[in-house]
Parts: C-alpha cells; sequence; structure tokens
C-alpha cells in the first residue's frame, strides 16, 4: 500500500495568497494541514522552507516545500490534475494565467496598498481598485457564475481573496465597489463564491477580517508612520 501524502500549507490567516492556495487543494479534495504563522514572528520552519522570501504560503508536499501563491497553485494542479483548473484550449489557458497574473499582481496588491499606505500612495490606490474591479467585470467570458464560464478555473483562484477582503478593501479605502447594476458579472460572481463550500472551507470570515485588518493598518500607522 502506498504511503499516504503529507501536505502542509504555511499561512497566515489573513494572507489573500494563502486563500488561493488553499482553495486550489480544497477544490481538488486534497488532505492538507494547516500551519498558522503567527505575525510578525517568523518560525524556523517557514524560514527554512522559503528562504529566499520569508513568506507564507509555502506548500510542504512530502517534505518538498514550493513558494509563492500562482506557483504553488500551478504545482497543485500538476500534482493533483483533477479536476482541472485549467481550460483545454492553449489560448484559454494562456488567458486564464493572465488574468491571474493580473489580479495578484495588480488587483490584489492596490488592495492591500489601501491597509499599508498612506497619504498620496493610499489616496491613488482608492482610485486605481475601483477601476480594476471595473476591468476585472470587463475580462468576464462565457456563461455561467465562473469568471471563465461554467467552471472553477485559476482565475476563480486568484480572485477568491476578493470574497472576504471586500469590505475591509471598501473600509479601508473609503470607497464603495461599482454596484450590481454597474458591474453585474462580478456580483454574481461574488454570490456563487459566498455559497461554495470549497471556498467557505478555504477563506476567514470577512466580519474577523475587517476587525484584524483595521487592527494592523493602526499598528502600522503607529510603528511605520510613512507606510510599509
Amino acid at each position: 500500500m502506498a504511503s499516504e501524502e503529507q501536505v502542509k500549507l504555511l499561512l497566515i490567516r489573513s494572507s489573500p495568497f494563502a486563500m488561493s492556495c488553499a482553495l486550489a487543494l480544497n477544490h481538488k479534495g486534497v488532505k492538507f494541514e494547516v500551519v498558522e504563522e503567527k505575525f510578525p514572528n517568523k518560525s524556523e520552519l517557514l524560514l527554512k522552507a522559503n528562504p529566499v522570501y520569508k513568506q507564507v504560503p509555502v506548500l510542504l508536499h512530502n517534505g518538498s516545500s514550493i513558494s509563492q501563491s500562482l506557483v504553488i497553485v500551478e504545482y497543485i494542479q500538476e500534482a493533483w490534475p483533477d479536476p482541472s483548473l485549467l481550460p483545454q484550449s492553449p489560448y484559454e489557458r494562456a488567458l486564464a494565467r493572465f488574468w491571474a497574473d493580473y489580479i495578484n499582481n495588480k488587483f490584489i496588491e492596490t488592495g492591500l496598498k489601501l491597509m499599508k499606505k498612506f497619504g498620496e500612495e493610499h489616496e491613488t490606490a482608492r482610485k486605481d481598485i475601483v477601476q480594476q474591479f471595473v476591468t476585472l467585470e470587463k475580462g468576464m467570458i462565457g456563461e455561467g457564475p465562473f469568471f471563465m464560464g461554467g467552471r472553477m478555473s485559476l482565475v476563480d483562484v486568484a480572485l477568491v481573496p476578493l470574497v472576504p477582503w471586500m469590505a475591509s478593501f471598501e473600509t479601508l479605502g473609503e470607497l464603495k465597489f461599482p454596484d450590481a447594476e454597474q458591474c453585474g458579472r462580478m456580483h454574481r460572481w461574488l454570490a456563487a463564491m459566498r455559497e461554495n463550500s470549497n471556498v467557505i472551507a478555504s477563506v476567514p470570515d470577512s466580519d474577523w477580517l475587517l476587525s484584524y485588518t483595521i487592527k494592523l493598518r493602526g499598528y502600522i500607522s503607529e510603528h511605520f508612520p510613512g507606510g510599509v
């Protein structure tokens, strides 16, 4: 009998990038152990598993470590191919990777600036994230509740942090995202994700997250008034 695979996910509960990794694992039906890091401390396990960036998330699979969320999700796709997070056609696979990269490196990073930055950078982030929300609405394709139509894909996994983070983005940025009349598909996507059992298992409660991010912004303001 083959030995059971050992899968661990090192994370901070509030990390949007860790949420994506957790959803990929849950979507695949992979059993895994959550190892929670305590901000701002970094455990010996984290420093050993990710000596380059020294950040979560980190996936440990049978003793091997993989870091950086989109790299982790691609690894999960290769290690456990079914159900696939990538469309069949090469073009649609490229499109999924394009939007996942945009979400990670533009949309989520802009949202985090609402918590970590002050002054002009914060004001710029307030404007940018609303426009990026509209850009995502325009980028959605196909029929169905997911970003690329009827099946969950890499793009949904990348975007899932918006489910719990939306209230924090709006509160920290003192903004409102476009409503369902303006961005109907994005709001239908949000509604579908909030009811998805794998999403529920992968992300924290939005009220808890809002309280946490308000406190963290206060900590940053007190100790790093120029932002981080």
